[in-house]
């Protein structure tokens, strides 16, 4: 068998990323509370909806250096929280609040004509009930990952297939040995 081809040459759709930054990001938010009986000892427990943290970006693109590479991205990012305030003495709960914390962010990225900004957050929160003025007061610590992503097409040269090896045969390897399996017979 002649193993000498000429080399074709592939064409693959796949995305880029052209830029990318990671930042921590802590904010503080207070959110009324009515009702709650004066000398009760609240614990509040904060609970961020992580899969439902949505991203996105809110105005155009402004040039953020004198070369015009780098723009400014302007983002709102929205945490679903809940927040369950619980009496200390006896565990039960006197109020639930859900609330969307709005968070802007704005960053410097490589952004071209025809790319598009891809943000992921992760948070976490930690709440107290202020009785004096009747509030939670929370503090989230966000960390920020902004990317900038464009499909390219890249030539991929191609030198031959990838021919499946045949499967090698143990005729005891399948036999239960004590339920387990015998690794040393492994490729």
């Amino acid at each position: 068998m002649d193993r000498r081809r000429d080399h074709d040459v592939v064409c693959i759709e796949a995305k880029k990323i052209l830029d990318f930054c990671v930042q921590e990001h802590q904010v503080e938010r207070s959110f009324s509370v009515q009702g709650i009986p004066a000398g009760t000892d609240v614990e509040v427990v904060c609970r961020i909806d992580t899969q439902n943290i949505t991203c996105r970006e809110v105005s155009d693109r402004k040039p953020a250096d004198d070369h015009g590479k780098k723009k400014l991205v302007c983002l709102a990012i929205e945490l679903p929280v809940t927040l369950k305030l619980i009496n200390r003495a006896n565990g039960t709960v006197l109020r639930r609040l859900n609330r969307q914390v709005l968070v802007p962010k704005q960053v410097a990225l490589f952004v071209p004509r025809g790319a598009h900004v891809q943000c992921e957050v992760t948070a976490d929160c930690c709440c107290v009930f202020d009785a004096q003025n009747a509030e939670v007061r929370c503090v989230f610590d966000l960390c920020i990952a902004v990317k900038s992503k464009a499909t390219v097409e890249v030539l991929v040269p191609v030198l031959g297939d990838c021919p499946p090896k045949e499967c090698r045969v143990f005729d005891d390897f399948c036999r239960p040995v004590h339920g387990r399996f015998r690794h040393d017979d492994w490729d």
